[in-house]
């Protein structure tokens, strides 16, 4: 018998006076995607996008892939990155539509900052909104961080449906608390598909997959 421990956002009443403490950064004034990507929108109406440390936290110096070049027009929901790590890979999605203006090359040599410089130079890609309305459909504020502190909890239930192998079980286990950093290094295949699946598909994304025709061969 496994278990994975987390310590439980459900059952921590939200109130004014006391708010569960959670080992991710949620700063004021930035947007986050329900896709795990945030957005800095500066005076002049660009946006500057990185991943938010609830990606950060499952991996553990991943190799990068841009799969957008400088001045290529992007869609909300279209794959912007890739993240490898033993084999396996994570596939990000932008949470806008827009032009690149410039992707940050130095993550290719440096990919520790998109955790440890995540808001300052851990940033992604730089882009020009086709509509800055669309960050009407982020997450913006308190909500912030109740949204990812359900999302945590999200997590462990996700985890807690699968197998995982015995090399796997120490690092998940942390004080009753959140996954260690880098557990996915440990995990199978198939819980790298749930937790894209799950956590990084934006609604564009998954409703163009069901849209498709089932093709059987």
């Amino acid at each position: 018998f496994r278990r994975v421990l987390f310590r439980s956002a459900e059952t921590i009443p939200i109130t004014p006076a006391h708010r569960p403490t959670i080992p991710v950064r949620v700063p004021e004034g930035i947007f986050f995607a329900r896709n795990h990507t945030w957005m800095n929108l500066f005076p002049s109406g660009k946006v500057r996008l990185g991943i938010d440390d609830f990606v950060g936290r499952l991996l553990d110096r991943p190799a990068l892939a841009f799969l957008k070049r400088d001045g290529e027009d992007v869609v909300r929901g279209e794959p912007i990155l890739r993240l490898k790590q033993n084999g396996h890979t994570l596939t990000i999605s932008s949470p806008i539509s827009g032009t690149i203006l410039a992707r940050n090359e130095e993550l290719d040599s440096h990919p520790e900052k998109m955790k440890e410089l995540l808001f300052s130079d851990g940033w992604v890609y730089t882009i020009q909104p086709t509509r800055t309305t669309e960050l009407r459909n982020s997450i913006f504020g308190a909500e912030s961080r109740e949204w990812i502190i359900k999302e945590f909890s999200r997590l462990r239930d996700v985890l807690a449906g699968h197998q995982l192998p015995d090399a796997a079980v120490p690092v998940l286990l942390q004080d009753g608390g959140l996954p260690v950093s880098g557990f996915m290094r440990e995990a199978p295949n198939d819980l790298w598909v749930a937790i894209e699946k799950e956590f990084l598909r934006s609604e564009e994304h998954t409703s163009e997959l069901q849209s498709r025709p089932h093709i059987s061969y």
